[in-house]
């Protein structure tokens, strides 16, 4: 063998081992890196459901039908919002309406007889004061001519006596005496006349007023049923009116119409039959079912979670920041639900609607990957002769 063969032989297995150190070293190296990842890194362990929608939580109240009747109307569709007392649907209230409309003829004669009673009770006063007036002037005149005749009479009297003292001592005399005595006589009987027609006066200015007196009361009785009859038809008018209200199935709050059921113009409902839902705003909620052995111990409130919206791909709208606000305490058809509340900024173009499907992922906690390692084992153990944890599992 020639000398630069064999010194070429030596080079290559030098060469040889320089290569082999440098590999081992870099091995040992990689092993160490990857023994310190193993056993210090932190790997984010998410529990995840598919079974997740969003809610909105505020009041939600179910409207039956509060009477029996055929539909006439339905005025607001799924979806729609609504003001408090706005109409949903109608029923037939066609019978209520004739009655409230016979009603409503009754209570208009009877407001005419209220107003032609109160024109006749005008009309009484207006006339106890015209005679009343007229009486007591005719009253006044008569007690003046009394007073006069008084007068007279008593002057006449003393005439009358002079004379009678004169006829006594003088026979020329007894003529003017004689004449003297009937002008007394005839005052006298005047004075008596105008005296019953004073009494006879003041006779009827009492009875007028007893008149007018009984005329009122009779007219206050009269004014005080006809204002009962009406009371009483207004009162059966309102109550047919809130009757026949009841056959509009009103929006008790103010919201958004969540659920509507088949219902077409001229179909029968019974009463009782829930007809439509509505939900008044609130805050939106995520409400999540996972499985007991992936949420007990493991969720807990306060936990991060995102939330990702079915058909919404998440990689172009983006996906939601919630929180754990709420896990139930109880397994409810072998599920536990999760109630999340969303805490972040809502990406643009992402809708956030009530009921729409969602995947929730939250945070429970930060592991080693030897320590995600000896879980996995563990549950395979755990399962009874299941299949063993897949490479990548972890």
């Amino acid at each position: 063998m020639s000398t630069p063969f064999l010194h070429t032989t030596r080079a290559l297995k030098a060469d040889g081992t320089r290569l082999q150190a440098v590999a081992a070293a870099i091995g040992l190296l990689l092993f160490a890196a990857w023994g310190l990842w193993f056993f210090t890194a932190g790997i984010t362990v998410y529990k995840v459901s598919s079974e997740a929608r969003l809610q909105q939580f505020g009041n939600t109240v179910q409207l039956s039908a509060p009477q029996s009747g055929r539909v006439v109307a339905i005025h607001r569709q799924l979806g729609d919002a609504v003001a408090d007392g706005d109409a949903l649907l109608q029923l037939d209230t066609s019978a209520l309406d004739l009655g409230i409309a016979g009603e409503n003829r009754v209570a208009r004669s009877l407001e005419q007889q209220l107003e032609s009673l109160r024109r006749e009770q005008e009309l009484v006063d207006n006339n106890f004061q015209r005679d009343s007036v007229a009486q007591r002037e005719q009253l006044a005149l008569l007690r003046e001519r009394h007073a006069l005749l008084e007068s007279n009479l008593e002057i006449q009297a003393n005439i009358t006596a002079r004379y009678e003292s004169l006829a006594a001592k003088q026979q020329g005399a007894q003529l003017d005496y004689l004449t003297a005595k009937r002008s007394q006589q005839q005052m006298a009987a005047d004075t008596l006349e105008t005296e019953a027609e004073l009494k006879a006066a003041e006779e009827r200015l009492v009875q007028l007023d007893a008149d007018h007196r009984q005329s009122r009361a009779e007219l206050a009785r009269r004014l005080a049923a006809t204002e009962q009859e009406l009371a009483q038809a207004d009162t059966r008018m309102r109550l047919q009116a809130l009757t026949a209200d009841q056959y509009h199935l009103r929006a008790p709050i103010g919201g958004v119409v969540a659920s509507l059921a088949d219902i077409n113009v001229g179909q029968m409902l019974e009463a009782g039959a829930v007809v439509a839902s509505i939900q008044a705003p609130g805050e939106i909620r995520v409400k999540a079912q996972f499985e007991p052995t992936a949420a007990l111990g493991h969720i807990r409130p306060g936990q991060r979670a995102r939330v990702r919206l079915d058909g919404f791909a998440w990689t172009r709208y983006g996906e939601l920041s919630a929180r754990v606000e709420r896990v139930a305490a109880a397994v409810q058809d072998g599920r536990v639900l999760v109630q999340l509340v969303i805490d972040g900024d809502v990406p643009p173009g992402l809708p956030v609607q009530h009921h729409l499907p969602a995947a929730v992922e939250i945070v429970t906690a930060r592991k080693a990957p030897y320590q995600l390692l000896l879980q996995r084992a563990g549950e395979w153990m755990a399962g009874e002769g299941g299949n063993p944890p897949a490479a990548g599992a972890l």
